[in-house]
């Protein structure tokens, strides 16, 4: 080797032989001058002594599973319309309730539906009032507003291919609103 190499490299190894036989971890609590406690892990002077602390809680744990390889991917199918069937078998108009009056209201009246299940998010939901579609966000109620009178209301829940799950019962109500006549100055 080199005469010069050994040189160079010699004062670099007496430098770096006192820092590797510092204990590693070790803590100091320092108080200064206006009474606020520090904790370093830095020696504040030769006669410091470092910090008795307690042993560290270390918690094995299992090696986490290697991750799935396309191989062992296990395809999730979507429910068939037989299963949806059983899952949704309570589907029904909540509101209104069978042969209902609704008085007072300005002609407008709240229709919902549900289920014990939550409706999947693929779902969706065809309304029916008076035999005609009405579109309906997926929320599970909706506010119309009818002309007065005898009023029917049904409703399909869908799956993602529009094939029709499950059909509730027809709800039969009534819409009233007093005469804007009634109880008015004769003629």
């Amino acid at each position: 080797m080199n005469k010069g190499l050994i040189r160079t490299l010699l004062p670099l190894l007496s430098l770096m032989l006192p820092l590797s036989a510092l204990p590693e971890g070790d803590i100091y609590r320092v108080v200064d001058k206006n009474g606020n406690v520090i904790y370093t892990d830095q020696r504040p002077s030769a006669e410091a002594q470092p910090m008795d602390l307690p042993k560290l809680s270390i918690i094995e744990t299992e090696d986490p599973p290697p991750p799935a390889s396309a191989s062992t991917v296990e395809v999730i199918k979507p429910p068939t319309p037989r299963e949806l069937r059983s899952l949704y078998s309570d589907f029904r108009i909540t509101q209104p309730q069978q042969e209902e009056t609704f008085w007072g209201t300005e002609n407008t009246v709240a229709v919902a539906w549900g289920s014990a299940q939550p409706v999947l998010p693929d779902l969706s939901v065809r309304l029916y009032v008076d035999g005609q579609v009405q579109d309906v966000a997926g929320s599970g109620s909706v506010s119309l507003t009818l002309a007065r009178g005898e009023h029917t209301v049904y409703a399909e829940l869908l799956d993602a291919r529009k094939r029709r799950i499950v059909t509730t019962d027809t709800i039969t109500f009534f819409v009233k609103q007093h005469s804007a006549n009634f109880n008015g100055p004769g003629a």
